[in-house]
């Protein structure tokens, strides 16, 4: 197999819409940008659990930073750390912090950057070399060290002992509302020079069906869209972003084979259903109509754009294999039942949950979706007692074996595959390890879905990577008032 992942996202960012991108040689400093995000962000903390961690990172990345970056061609550069160099067997990794300071004037030193990458969860010794250098040692090869802690998970963030968080990012925190309202101000010490706009104001959770209505954005910069409500401005002259179908929709069923331990309150599902169920599913229809063709259907948890080796996974969707297999299971009146949960306040997920419940009914399988506050978190899955949950997973990473780890610790997977996947250094192994994942049918993908975003014709330079993450380093404002020389 070709290594083809890198040149794959290279060619395939040409195709991401960036009719609002707007060039410009000549920025403004000033003005306040305001954002209209649809999801509710409840921590800032970016190695917080938060019911829906791709809003959050788009908050947390403008106050915390990482050691390396990886930009919309998937390409990695210096961050936080200037430069870093591994060992011959890239086991021990020496990272050399360029000069910063967090927002309260105090400088970033290898002790800070150690205890955050340490409390984040990276599972090897990180320590101090010296006042500048961040040694991390790990008992196997990382081939993709600097990739993982580009990671939003793996921003350096100071914690006070009054639990205030500090960051080294182009804004500050000045007023935080969970869950309704962030207001940041600009970093005038910022490392790498200060970011044009005064302000960012975030209004989480916002209708936007007046602005729809009257297809103008008003005060607001920029608006998260779900894709039912791009038809709304089907036809207009407006400014859209999409990204590449990048977040996941997959079922995942909770409890374990009937050989293993379930937890209480929940029944294991016979393996003959589960794959059943994966056979059922219409993914064509649910790309096609529901998410109007700003989506691919799955076979995999990766999308093809960024592995290249997609279309090696089965289609499923053989309805007769499906009936038989159910007949085979025994599977009949309410002890037939599945329940499937699916996050409340993503309509999109909503809508893909209806259509299951259609396509197994087809088959011999009654599928009972309800809407749940909780699904995307691990401590609110452990309370659910849902047979199965329909998540949506960010797409974290454009390094393929980063973004595949992260895909298994958001399933729940990283116990049985996680080192594997960090250690994994060609496309063949991580080929094989997604194989794995797959096989039991625990796990079953869905579709790969765009993230949208209406943007206001005076906001500049406002780029998305193909991730559906948001990169507004060089962002300014039209007609904001000059606040620099």
């Amino acid at each position: 197999m070709k290594p083809l992942c890198l040149r794959l996202v290279a060619t395939s960012c040409c195709l991401v819409m960036v009719a609002g991108s707007h060039a410009s040689s000549r920025p403004r400093y000033g003005g306040m940008v305001r954002i209209l995000l649809h999801d509710r962000v409840n921590t800032i903390d970016p190695a917080a659990e938060d019911d829906h961690p791709a809003a959050r990172d788009r908050l947390a990345g403008l106050l915390f930073e990482t050691l390396a970056v990886i930009d919309d061609q998937g390409r990695l550069h210096p961050g936080l750390a200037s430069s870093w160099s591994p060992d011959s067997g890239k086991r021990t990794w020496l990272f050399r912090l360029r000069l910063a300071k967090f927002s309260d004037g105090s400088p970033l030193t290898a002790a800070d950057a150690a205890s955050s990458l340490t409390r984040a969860g990276l599972p090897w010794k990180c320590t101090a070399a010296d006042l500048q250098t961040v040694s991390i040692e790990a008992p196997a090869p990382v081939p993709h060290l600097p990739e993982l802690l580009a990671l939003a998970k793996f921003a350096i963030v100071k914690r006070q002992s009054d639990g205030t968080l500090l960051g080294t990012g182009p804004y500050k925190l000045s007023e935080w509302r969970p869950g309704e309202r962030a207001l940041l101000i600009v970093n005038e010490d910022h490392w790498e020079g200060r970011a044009f706009p005064d302000a960012i104001e975030v209004q989480m959770g916002g209708s936007l069906r007046e602005r729809l209505l009257e297809r103008q954005l008003g005060p607001y910069a920029a608006a998260e869209l779900t894709l039912d409500q791009l038809r709304s401005l089907d036809g207009a002259n407006q400014d859209i972003l999409v990204s590449h179908p990048a977040d996941l929709l997959v079922i995942l069923f909770l409890q374990p084979d009937a050989a293993s331990t379930g937890r209480a309150g929940r029944r294991p599902v016979d393996p003959r259903v589960r794959e059943a169920l994966a056979n059922a599913l219409d993914r064509a229809t649910i790309s096609n109509a529901l998410l109007q063709r700003k989506s691919s259907a799955a076979s995999g948890l990766l999308p093809q754009w960024l592995t290249g080796y997609e279309f090696l996974f089965p289609s499923l969707s053989d309805r007769a294999r499906a009936r038989k297999l159910v007949t085979d299971a025994g599977l009949g009146g309410q002890s037939g039942s599945l329940a499937l949960a699916y996050d409340f306040s993503d309509p999109v997920a909503k809508l893909v949950a209806e259509r299951i419940v259609v396509d197994c009914g087809q088959v011999g399988i009654t599928v009972r979706a309800y809407g749940d506050a909780h699904v995307n978190t691990r401590s609110g899955q452990a309370s659910l007692t849902a047979d199965a949950i329909l998540l949506r997973l960010p797409l974290r990473s454009l390094e393929p074996s980063v973004a595949l780890s992260s895909r298994s610790v958001d399933l729940g997977l990283d116990g049985q595959y996680g080192s594997a996947l960090l250690t994994a250094g060609r496309p063949e192994d991580l080929y094989e390890i997604e194989r794995k994942m797959l096989e039991n049918f625990r796990v079953v993908p869905v579709a790969h879905v765009s993230q949208a975003l209406w943007l206001n014709g005076n906001a500049h330079n406002w780029q998305q990577l193909p991730t559906g993450a948001w990169n507004l380093d060089q962002l300014w404002l039209e007609g904001a008032r000059p606040s620099v020389p």
